[in-house]
């Protein structure tokens, strides 16, 4: 194959799109994860609370910090942190419905140029 300092520019430019999209849609991928692991997180500590006695005292960390809190008020945060969560979720299905769509698109352009300048690959 050509090298890429060889290649037309236009053949250039598609190839450096392709590759911007496809970082865009790994770390989008990766953001997703976390967000799920957040989610998860937080849905499993909610399940733990309900168990434990009306008694137990609960603590909340803060940095280095363990304040003691009601046990009212930490349900409210983490159901309010899950809310924003899942907002957020949404979103990066969406954006990551939108991205993959693009890669293909920019990688069937790649293809197509490297076709009509009879550059094959391998």
């Amino acid at each position: 194959m050509l090298s890429e300092q060889r290649l037309p520019p236009e053949v250039q430019q598609a190839i450096i799109e392709y590759e911007n999209l496809r970082n865009m849609l790994v770390k989008m991928e990766a953001e997703l994860r976390i967000t799920e692991s957040e989610i998860a997180e937080i849905n499993e500590i909610l399940d733990n609370i309900k168990d434990l006695p009306e008694d137990v005292e609960l603590y909340k960390s803060i940095g280095h910090i363990l304040l003691k809190r009601d046990r009212e008020s930490i349900v409210k945060e983490l159901e309010e942190r899950k809310e924003l969560l899942l907002v957020k979720q949404q979103k990066y299905k969406k954006q990551l419905e939108i991205l993959r769509k693009q890669v293909t698109e920019s990688e069937r352009k790649v293809r197509d140029l490297l076709a009509k300048y009879g550059i094959r690959i391998g």
